[in-house]
């Protein structure tokens, strides 16, 4: 049995927060509350408009690019699902007899066109549905739990 995440490639060294770029990137003791912990202090913040204080990407100066706080939403959401997908591999795993007969995987399509980037993607549908669907054929078990791009496993 499989599961398979679809997400975005954000990489971890856009939060400014050392300590969550360290705890993330321990993929291995990543803990479902830590997620959820990560995800409402997030949102705490934006509302208390402490982003930058708390270690938040900030991308509204980046490039003057318009839609910052919406590109920052959207890393760190893609971030937590990332870091779930590892959370739930090491849950599983600890279930005695359950663990190696489900993986869970988090990949990227690349740079799809589609409506929503109005078809400026670099890649057909066909091409960013490979690994997805190499992923859900295969599974291969050494990497439950990890990031997939071009099907290979890659640091998020």
């Amino acid at each position: 049995m499989f599961y398979v995440c679809l997400c975005v490639f954000v990489k971890l060294q856009m939060l400014e927060s050392k300590d969550y770029v360290k705890t993330l990137s321990d993929r291995e003791h990543l803990t479902e509350d830590f997620v959820d912990s990560f995800a409402n202090n997030y949102l705490k913040d934006v509302a208390n408009g402490s982003q930058k204080e708390g270690g938040w990407p900030n991308w509204t100066n980046w490039f003057n690019y318009p839609f910052g706080r919406a590109v920052e939403t959207y890393s760190v959401s893609k971030v937590a699902v990332n870091a779930y997908v590892s959370a739930l591999h090491n849950i599983l795993v600890a279930q005695p007899g359950s663990g190696k007969k489900i993986n869970v995987f988090s990949c990227c399509p690349g740079y799809v066109a589609t409506d929503f980037n109005n078809n400026t993607g670099k890649k057909t549908v066909e091409e960013g549905a490979d690994t997805p669907v190499w992923l859900a054929l295969h599974s291969p078990e050494e990497g439950s739990g990890k990031f997939w791009a071009e099907r290979k496993v890659v640091d998020f």
